[in-house]
């Protein structure tokens, strides 16, 4: 078995090899067009990664307890937020070390993989999370193994060899470009690229632009975005990984914030999770790589969906909505077992995203100062084509409906 994942994992690097050198984004690039077939099979390898999620679960049990205890009994602070290199090596490790563990026990208990329906049974979690470890944590440590690659100065180095040049052609106009020339560029491709699909081309026109931020400031927990500027936060480092900077469109892009397509406020993993998910899986053909990153993501928290929902279904609602400033809750077992604990939390309770009755009661208070669509995306976290689009129609609407009734005479 081992021989075989091995195989497996050079297979994908050279596979990723190949395809980061050969096909790197380029502007002539034809428009694809809008397929049913590609939105069926994502669909369906969805259906797949959430089973496969609600099997590996058990396999996730163990890690889990081990954190409640480390920050609940040792008051260890953990900070989900924030992510590093190293930290994500060590999680990878720590993975890796859970999995071997776990199937020596399952082996010392049930013995060797026989075709005995109980014994298939046992080792069902280990397979399901074998997928998802290939799936995601493969394409991880090739993307961070190629943010840390030089690009400039071999690109540099080959534009002096025409042969070599020739070759590589696309690869050295790429990576001769500084960071925010790629981000620029990988974005206009991108929207030339979608430019002949419908459904890809309304959701990527609420992306603006990618605005590169500090090494150092986290990008998780909702801070990767401003919803109201339709900007998505990225890395420098990041614009060496094309095709991360392409899923990142695909996923981050602010469309989710539009009440036309998830009402508001609403919940992140049982709700814009699903379907930001869902719709980078649909379209996978726009980034390979990071779909397969994707497929390997839902394996591991897709079941978050069904425990939430089912909670709820029994009545007991542990998971927070997005807050008003667009950011959530990462832990919210966690965050909820705290809570019932009386401990203090690492994070302030925020009251959820604005509906938009709630919005338009404020507005028919406060329009009288001038407030422009830009000014009421930011303060409520909308995209600002949806102001214009919808909140200042309605608006109007009711302002001229509470005009028209105060001029109605009063009877006695």
């Amino acid at each position: 078995m081992v021989i075989s994942i091995c195989v497996l994992i050079l297979l994908t690097w050279s596979c990723e090899l190949v395809g980061y050198l050969c096909l790197t984004p380029d502007p002539v690039s034809a428009p694809l067009r809008e397929q049913s077939w590609f939105r069926h099979a994502g669909t369906m390898t969805y259906g797949i990664t959430y089973v496969l999620s609600l099997i590996r679960a058990p396999l996730g049990l163990l890690p889990y307890l081990v954190k409640v205890w480390l920050h609940l009994g040792l008051k260890a602070q953990y900070e989900a937020r924030r992510t590093t290199y190293s930290r994500e090596l060590l999680n990878m490790v720590s993975e890796i070390a859970n999995l071997v563990g776990t199937w020596a026990l399952v082996g010392w208990l049930v013995g060797p993989v026989r075709m005995q329906w109980w014994i298939a049974l046992c080792y069902l979690p280990l397979w399901a999370e074998c997928i998802r470890l290939l799936a995601e944590r493969v394409p991880i440590l090739f993307s961070a193994a190629w943010q840390l690659t030089p690009h400039r100065q071999i690109a540099c180095f080959l534009r002096r060899r025409d042969h070599l040049w020739n070759v590589l052609e696309r690869y050295c106009r790429y990576y001769s470009l500084s960071d925010s020339d790629r981000a620029a560029f990988l974005l206009e491709m991108l929207k030339q690229r979608a430019s002949a699909d419908p459904e890809v081309s309304r959701r990527l026109a609420y992306l603006r632009a990618f605005r590169i931020v500090q090494q150092q400031q986290p990008l998780r927990g909702g801070l990767v975005r401003n919803v109201a500027r339709g900007e998505v936060f990225i890395h420098g480092i990041w614009t060496s990984d094309p095709w991360l900077l392409i899923g990142m469109a695909l996923r981050r892009s602010p469309w989710p914030f539009d009440p036309r397509y998830l009402r508001r406020p609403f919940y992140y993993m049982s709700g814009a999770n699903r379907i930001t998910s869902l719709f980078v899986l649909r379209h996978a053909r726009y980034s390979l790589p990071y779909a397969l990153f994707q497929i390997g993501h839902e394996i591991r928290v897709a079941r978050l969906h069904f425990f939430y929902t089912l909670l709820r279904w029994l009545g007991v609602d542990i998971e927070r909505k997005v807050w008003v400033d667009g950011t959530f809750q990462n832990d919210q077992l966690l965050f909820w077992i705290k809570q019932r604990l009386h401990q203090n939390t690492d994070l302030t309770e925020l009251r959820p995203l604005y509906n938009d009755e709630e919005v338009l009661a404020e507005l028919l208070q406060t329009i009288s100062e001038g407030a422009q669509p830009q000014e009421i995306a930011e303060q409520y976290v909308y995209p600002l084509q949806y102001v214009e689009e919808v909140l200042l129609p309605q608006l109007k609407q009711r302002q001229e409906q509470i005009q028209h009734e105060s001029l109605l005479p009063s009877h006695p």
